[in-house]
């Protein structure tokens, strides 16, 4: 038998996006509840390895931090991006500040009476933490969103953000 790699074993990347229905908050009271959570691949810290970064629906958004030789650490606590208590879906890495380090934008949906679901602008401090700042970027956005892209739409030489939102109403 030919195998085309070997499976990697102890990689340290432990990563489920649960769901679980509720009386309050299911397939019926919104729809894209299957939807799912999002990954984003990119060099967080510079040094030539691709780091690994998962939104959860319910739960806590992970950062893997590639150590090399399929080994990641999980620094999801130490560099701030967890986002708990948010229904996380689509992820871009994107140097949103042009400083030559990637930061990352979340997006976060999921109708649930009582929560904020404002996207999330994490700037990378360079040091192995993110602060957010969706808000003082303008990227807040708290429409139900699904995933967004990054691109320089009017060829003005500075990023744009196409923002990819959904109705929780059904049609």
């Amino acid at each position: 038998m030919i195998r085309m790699f070997e499976p990697v074993k102890d990689a340290g990347i432990n990563f489920e996006n649960k769901v679980s229905n509720s009386p309050d908050f299911n397939i019926f009271s919104y729809r894209n509840f299957y939807n799912g959570g999002g990954a984003a691949i990119g060099d967080i810290n510079n040094d030539g390895l691709a780091d690994v970064f998962f939104t959860a629906n319910m739960g806590s958004n992970k950062l893997y931090l590639n150590k090399g030789n399929w080994k990641f650490e999980d620094i999801s606590e130490q560099a701030g991006i967890t986002e708990e208590n948010k229904w996380s879906t689509g992820v871009v890495m994107v140097d949103i500040n042009n400083d030559g380090w990637l930061d990352i934008y979340v997006c976060n949906a999921g109708y649930q009476k009582g929560m904020r679901q404002e996207n999330a602008l994490f700037i990378n401090q360079q040091n192995g933490r993110f602060k957010e700042a969706a808000r003082e970027y303008g990227l807040a956005n708290d429409g139900y969103s699904t995933h967004a892209a990054f691109f320089d739409y009017d060829l003005d030489g500075d990023l744009d953000c196409y923002i990819l939102n959904n109705s929780f109403i059904p049609l």
